[in-house]
């Protein structure tokens, strides 16, 4: 029997349907369950982006979530297609500054294209245009335009975009939401990595000593970080390493500003002592992965929503140290985490010391997330 017969009537051919999308998705799940690779939808796939770090990173997370390779591709979209997405949709129209890139001329079109971020909206638009019903897009994060521009969109819970959802303003049957940022990590990297780096380090640097990992983030859209900023978060690391006598390494970001760094560093190494800080100076292997093992805690500043994210996949004590009281979707993101028991505040752990004592819970979405994109696919 098939659907596409000119006799079957219209009710059993969309019987077929459902019923080939239920057994294709139990077999998915039986080879989950498993342990086996996944097979078929989709052979090829592009992460295509800016180059964004935090961007990229998510864009590749959920391909690794889902087991599949993607190619990597890089695109820098037009100023008017980055303020004006949509535009993408009218024929003809430029995606790409300069020449037009290979990945275009070629017209050999992927199953699956995925994007990250606004600015990287109309690009996924103009790949779906351009495919003609081939590829099928996935968009993370809160795209500011209607969501059928996109087959899919993945948005984290304190989207603005999630929260009409969940108030019921919205019906958007295409969209999935997650706590966290996307990330790649995983427990076997981290711990390898953290083998790795303690054989390195035991001499020096890791010597044994309880590690409080604080990861350093800086200016943002939402505000810049001066010098008052790093005093303060001076004074909250000096009042945490008193209390458990842990060494601080501290590892920055792109967005941390020198200066500051360097204020912050100081700062501890005078009312600590050289030995109780280590500052990663950018150089060689990230030591980030692997000191998620090694550490006992974790401190992350509040202006970033995957290093938290990241973080809360070890279970760890993970304690938020507030640069700035944070506003709208990123004061919603950490409420929700702490409501979690995936985080607590800095400040809250230094009035309550008997909170580190307290269970933390693993934050850890990526199969939940992969069973759910494979899910809708099979459906739609």
């Amino acid at each position: 029997m098939n659907k596409n017969d000119a006799h079957l009537p219209p009710y059993e051919a969309m019987l077929l349907d459902k019923a080939k999308a239920l057994q294709a998705r139990m077999e998915r799940e039986e080879r989950r369950r498993r342990g086996e690779d996944e097979v078929g939808w989709p052979i090829r796939t592009w992460v295509i982006s800016d180059g964004t770090a935090g961007m990229l990173a998510q864009g590749l997370a959920l391909t690794k979530a889902m087991n599949i390779v993607a190619e990597d591709i890089r695109a820098v979209p037009t100023p008017l297609l980055r303020a004006f997405p949509k535009l993408a949709n009218l024929p003809g129209w430029q995606l790409t500054l300069g020449r037009k890139p290979d990945w275009l001329k070629a017209n050999q079109w992927p199953d699956l294209c995925i994007t990250c971020g606004r600015r990287m909206a109309g690009i996924s638009i103009g790949v779906r245009r351009l495919a003609m019903g081939k590829t099928k897009t996935i968009h993370i994060q809160d795209p500011h335009i209607e969501p059928h521009y996109f087959d899919l969109m993945i948005t984290p819970r304190h989207d603005n975009i999630a929260q009409k959802a969940a108030d019921g303003h919205l019906k958007i049957p295409n969209l999935l939401t997650t706590t966290g940022a996307l990330n790649r990590l995983d427990e076997a990297e981290i711990a390898n990595e953290a083998a790795a780096l303690k054989a390195t380090y035991d001499k020096g640097e890791i010597d044994g000593r309880a590690l409080a990992l604080v990861m350093v983030g800086g200016h943002n859209r939402r505000y810049k970080t001066g010098a008052n900023v790093f005093r303060k978060l001076a004074d909250e690391l000096v009042a945490f390493a008193q209390m458990t006598g842990v060494r601080l390494i501290l590892i920055p970001s792109r967005r941390t500003p020198k200066r500051g760094l360097q204020m912050l560093a100081k700062q501890l190494e005078g009312r600590l002592g050289a030995k109780a800080v280590w500052l990663w100076d950018g150089a060689g292997h990230n030591p980030y992965p692997g000191l998620l093992g090694l550490a006992e805690f974790v401190i992350v500043t509040s202006d970033s929503v995957n290093m938290t994210s990241e973080a809360a996949l070890t279970g760890k004590p993970v304690l938020t140290a507030e640069l700035a009281v944070e506003e709208g979707r990123i004061a919603r993101f950490h409420q929700m985490m702490q409501d979690g028991r995936h985080t607590a505040r800095l400040t809250d752990v230094l009035a309550r010391p008997e909170r580190l004592e307290e269970a933390f819970v693993i934050l850890d979405e990526r199969a939940q997330v992969s069973a759910a994109v494979y899910k809708f696919f099979e459906e739609v």
